[in-house]
């Protein structure tokens, strides 16, 4: 579902963040080059701060915005076409995290 930006050419996040939490795919038009990056940083804000997770997506034209099932709070961002590198990449860092975790848990654990 495509959200139309209001006539100023800004975008009605409101629309966009209803669309998402229902679990659906919202798109925002970026007409410009610089749009891209600006809205990507712009929605990947506004989900954080309303504790959901979301994955942004460059199209052609577009930004994809696909709501994720929350898994430690991770907000992604990629080009469409990038390698699942990245995605490894950032699944290795998480497994890290998780592993980091533990150990501080483990440490509490043995202290108290």
């Amino acid at each position: 579902m495509s959200d139309m930006p209001n006539q100023e050419g800004e975008v009605e996040w409101n629309a966009v963040v209803d669309l998402l939490r229902e679990g659906k795919t919202a798109e925002i038009p970026c007409p410009k080059e610089r749009d891209y990056e600006r809205r990507t940083a712009q929605m990947l804000k506004r989900a954080e701060r309303r504790g959901f997770t979301v994955e942004v997506l460059r199209g052609e034209g577009v930004l994809r915005v696909e709501p994720r099932p929350a898994a430690g709070g991770a907000v992604t961002a990629q080009n469409v076409g990038e390698g699942t590198d990245s995605a490894a990449e950032e699944q290795q860092r998480q497994e890290r995290r998780d592993a980091r975790r533990a150990e501080r848990q483990a440490g509490r654990s043995r202290d108290e």
